[in-house]
């Protein structure tokens, strides 16, 4: 993470309102310095902002119409690379604008960018962006709410609500008790020591019951167990007692959410086997393995979509062939140097793949290597094991791609023999060219000399030197391929 994006998202993002910019901050704050590899499943994004996973994926598809977020094409994180293909999320761009920067920080970040291999931001791949869009306006906005009519000015001032009026019948705001003061507030949550309500009142509840039930009237609660009936108002001077009165209703669950208890990660019919195959400069035997690692290695097993079953055996074959077969062993060494960017402790250059040809063969993490080559399928069966089918036979597509691998061979050792073939005559012509134009130059220098001599010049002079080269032309013809190449420079 690095402040920079987080800093844009929060203050000068264009969102259009509170969600966008806490997804955006959400999904911004796992990314790279310059707004690279920021991935993160819709849910996660709906839980970290406080909206539904639904949302969370409309808001992001409406920030990359708007060009605030762009797919992610190249680049991508090991991490996201790691994460099994059907549960891959969208590997977003954050478009900060490259103006936003200033030029130091502009060319720090740039700095940064070529030693992971990526191309510098400009003004051209990183625009600025558009403002965002105005806040719709209320439909009722301006127009004068209308007064309501009080409830006391309808009933003459008498109101039946105890909380907008007083005892006594004026208007005001007062406590919700009951005109009998005596009588504990409704609603009263008597506190429990613990979140299971018991089955009868508190002690505590008791308590309270047993100091308020007697007042210095001598009127007694309803419920009381000692000279209750004879001070219950039977006659005029008493005070009638109020019914009994019932504890709310507890809550009998935590308002914290449930935990949830995963089981153990299963393990397929041979699995077993399969670890203990594995070499151990991946995993030493005894320990655990990573997990994606162990769910390969279980996909293999039991099958899945695009990923017909295979037996243990099969399995094992394959991690051999992936991890002797391709000097896994040699290219996860600490002394492996495969570019100049090779340390001790890693190389942040690019990885060696389609999109990167030119880049760093080193394995930098083993198991996660590993992993991705046991579900790599470059044939475009998935049942083929490189070239055999693993209910029996050889694989058609992959006998095909070896003729046309070995068609397209011969053809280009045939091409480059032509070529040679070729090169050698045109040497050879050039060389008999050269040759012959020495001797017809020097056969025109001897013979206008010896004119010369003679006493002949000017028109004269060139006119016997043409006719005696005429005579020596055909005579001394030039080479067939001189002949071509002087026709065709005419």
């Amino acid at each position: 993470m690095s402040l920079y994006p987080v800093l844009w998202a929060v203050d000068h993002a264009p969102v259009k309102d509170a969600e966008e910019r806490a997804i955006l901050v959400a999904l911004v704050i796992k990314g790279d310095f310059d707004g690279f590899n920021c991935f993160r499943s819709y849910k996660t994004l709906g839980e970290k902002a406080r909206v539904d996973a639904k949302t969370a994926g409309r808001r992001c598809r409406e920030m990359e119409a708007r060009g605030i977020l762009k797919r992610q094409e190249g680049h991508r994180s090991p991490v996201w690379e790691a994460i099994p293909q059907e549960q891959r999320p969208v590997c977003w761009e954050v478009m900060i604008p490259a103006s936003w920067w200033s030029p130091e920080q502009l060319a720090d970040i740039n700095d940064q960018r070529a030693n992971l291999g990526r191309a510098p931001l400009t003004r051209e791949n990183r625009p600025a962006l558009a403002p965002a869009p105005p806040k719709k306006v209320r439909t009722d906005k301006g127009v004068k709410r209308p007064k309501q009519a009080e409830q006391g000015d309808e009933d003459g001032g008498q109101s039946g609500d105890p909380g907008t009026t007083s005892p006594g019948g004026t208007p005001g705001t007062t406590s919700p008790h009951p005109r009998d003061l005596q009588s504990p507030p409704q609603g009263l949550v008597v506190p429990q020591p613990s979140e299971t309500p018991s089955e009868t009142p508190s002690e505590n509840y008791r308590a309270v019951a047993d100091a308020e039930g007697k007042t210095a009237g001598g009127c007694a609660r309803a419920g009381e167990s000692e000279g209750a009936d004879e001070e219950s108002g039977k006659d005029e001077g008493g005070c009638a007692a109020s019914e009994p009165s019932t504890l709310p209703t507890q809550r009998t669950t935590s308002p914290r959410p449930a935990t949830v208890k995963t089981r153990p990660r299963k393990e397929s019919p041979g699995f077993e086997m399969v670890r203990a195959a594995i070499p151990t400069a991946v995993a030493a035997p005894g320990t655990r393995l990573f997990a994606g690692l162990h769910r390969a290695i279980n996909d293999l097993l039991t099958g899945g979509p695009g990923i017909p079953r295979r037996t243990p055996e099969q399995v094992i074959a394959r991690i051999n062939r992936r991890w002797y077969g391709e000097h896994a062993e040699t290219r996860a060494a600490a002394d492996y140097r495969a570019c100049d960017r090779c340390t001790a402790s890693g190389c942040d250059a690019p990885r060696r793949s389609v999109e990167e040809p030119e880049g760093c063969d080193r394995i930098k993490n083993r198991n996660g290597w590993l992993a991705a080559a046991i579900l790599a399928q470059d044939c475009p069966d998935p049942s083929c094991e490189d070239g055999q089918l693993i209910d029996g036979g050889s694989c058609r597509n992959c006998q095909a791609r070896r003729e046309e691998t070995r068609a397209a061979a011969e053809a280009a050792a045939e091409a480059l023999t032509r070529w040679e073939v070729d090169r050698e005559a045109a040497g050879a012509a050039q060389v008999s060219l050269r040759l012959w134009e020495e001797k017809r130059a020097a056969e025109e220098a001897t013979y206008r000399e010896r004119l010369a001599w003679s006493g002949a010049w000017g028109g004269k002079l060139d006119h016997q030197v043409s006719q005696h080269m005429a005579g020596w032309l055909d005579r001394n013809p030039a080479p067939a391929a001189a002949a071509a190449a002087r026709g065709g420079a005419r």
